[in-house]
């Protein structure tokens, strides 16, 4: 009798239990109702993923920046949240990268195309710019016309669209005899591709134009494919709450000319590639710009002085003894009235010159309206630099009555080169202007810029690792040291 109370006294305590447990699991997975918008909003964060790159992000000292970055910006900031950006160095470990309660990720932006794949894995934004895709290769080497002329093995980014474009050629044309490798990243192909380790690659064009002021012998053997959508990926479900919110903000962009501006700012400068000159300028970074870098850095102000010092290569190849024929001179080419006005005595002094350039270019970027954008101010100023200010003015007149907006760099450099046709400057206050060439000099100017840019993050994140090794064998060091004392104690 006594075993079998013991045993029903047993059977209520874990009845009970079991009873509390279901009633607790229960509170815990109560559902709820809602959406994955609201989710964001009360949470107060927008987990992305994305890859590091110069068209996605990465950080310029200690400032994020990119295309994709100043995008997801603004769409956290119209949501009203924090942006929580997680980046991967390999399109592979993002796409693979899972969604978690801590790190709940809510979408993918990586300059990602639309492909068939992908349709049937994700859910996409609108298309806010367009690519092509281009087979690569490396100048000097044979040029193949077209895909039955490739017989060398062709590499790709793993797990990018390009990797999905080759096997659908494998599926679809197995008499071409393709095969491909895949990198992890695109600057360990491209710069493969430029030592001649290997011989063909896949990319985009706007990847293509980014890289070639670093790896100047990279070049398009033909195009692939055109028009290729470039969308943000989100998971496939049946809440529309946030794909909603990204259509939204996307028509918003158009609307303002936002995404233009942004696009302008990427990739406007990059249409033009001149072998020649990025070859005379990459000698140029090693021979001649150590010698004036201190001096850049020294008169820059608030300038960028990487800025300061395309503007000086643009204008002299760094020579503090250069001459137009138009008899500017120096390394910044004053003309005799401006040098007078920075108190210049001698033109083909580099220090004077580069101090006098410096507070020229600031002026300049100090006189226009504050209805132009801080991050484009300086296009406006550089075609000032070189054509004068009041020829910009009435470029901008002349967009404004086009009805263009006279503020956007984009749509003004556009204008500049009517300034040299009588029909249109004949009307205009100061007359006759080199548009064609002033808008010419902005883009070249902003192409050295970037490759100074790019330069100088190589040899940050040189010293970085180098500082990060000697820590840890510093550190090594003394745990063995202190090992040793301990053994001998």
């Amino acid at each position: 009798m006594q075993v079998f109370f013991a045993r029903f006294q047993f059977f209520l305590k874990a009845s009970l239990v079991i009873t509390l447990s279901l009633v607790v699991s229960g509170c815990i997975q109560e559902k709820d109702d809602r959406t994955q918008l609201e989710k964001i909003q009360d949470k107060g964060e927008l987990h992305v993923k994305t890859i590091y790159g110069p068209a996605n992000y990465y950080l310029e000292g200690n400032k994020p920046t990119g295309l994709e970055y100043e995008l997801l910006k603004q769409f956290s900031d119209y949501l009203g949240v924090k942006l929580v950006l997680h980046p991967h160095h390999s399109l592979k470990n993002m796409l693979e990268a899972e969604s978690t309660e801590d790190k709940p990720i809510a979408l993918s932006a990586a300059g990602l195309t639309r492909t068939e794949k992908r349709l049937t894995e994700y859910r996409m934004g609108p298309s806010y710019y367009q690519v092509k895709q281009l087979l690569i290769y490396r100048k000097g080497s044979l040029r193949p016309r077209n895909l039955q002329q490739v017989v060398d093995p062709i590499y790709v980014v793993k797990s990018s669209s390009h990797e999905e474009y080759v096997q659908k050629l494998q599926r679809d044309y197995p008499e071409l005899n393709l095969t491909y490798k895949t990198l992890p990243d695109e600057d360990i192909l491209f710069s493969n591709l430029e030592a001649g380790n290997i011989k063909l690659a896949i990319a985009d064009d706007t990847s293509l134009s980014q890289h070639q002021y670093y790896y100047p012998h990279l070049n398009k053997a033909f195009v692939l494919e055109d028009d290729l959508d470039v969308v943000w990926l989100m998971d496939k479900n049946n809440d529309d709450s946030l794909a909603n919110a990204v259509l939204a903000f996307f028509t918003l962009q158009q609307v303002t000319g936002t995404m233009e501006q942004l696009q302008e700012k990427y990739f406007g400068h990059i249409d033009t590639f001149d072998f020649v000159d990025t070859r005379t300028f990459l000698r140029r970074v090693d021979s001649q710009l150590p010698k004036y870098e201190g001096l850049f850095r020294q008169y820059a102000g608030e300038l960028d002085w990487r800025l300061l010092a395309a503007v000086s290569y643009q204008e002299s190849h760094w020579n503090p003894k250069a001459r137009s024929p138009t008899g500017v001179r120096g390394m910044m080419m004053l003309t005799w009235p401006t040098a007078r006005e920075f108190g210049v005595t001698s033109r083909i002094d580099a220090e004077q010159s580069v101090r006098a350039g410096s507070a020229y270019l600031a002026k300049l970027i100090n006189r226009l309206p504050d209805t132009i954008s801080e991050h484009e101010k300086p296009w406006f100023a550089l075609a000032a630099y070189n054509i004068g200010y009041s020829h910009l003015i009435d470029a901008r007149k002349i967009t404004e009555k086009l009805g263009g907006n006279e503020n956007s760099w984009a749509e003004v450099k556009e204008i500049i080169p009517l300034l040299q046709k009588p029909k249109w400057y004949k009307y205009t206050r100061f007359g006759y202007a080199r548009g064609n060439e002033a808008v010419k000099y902005v883009s070249n100017i902003r192409k050295y810029y970037d490759s100074l840019r790019w330069f100088d993050d190589q040899i940050n994140m040189t010293e970085q690792v180098a500082r990060d090794v000697s820590f840890e064998v510093s550190t090594k060091t003394e745990q063995m040291l202190d090992t040793k004392e301990v053994e001998q104690q």
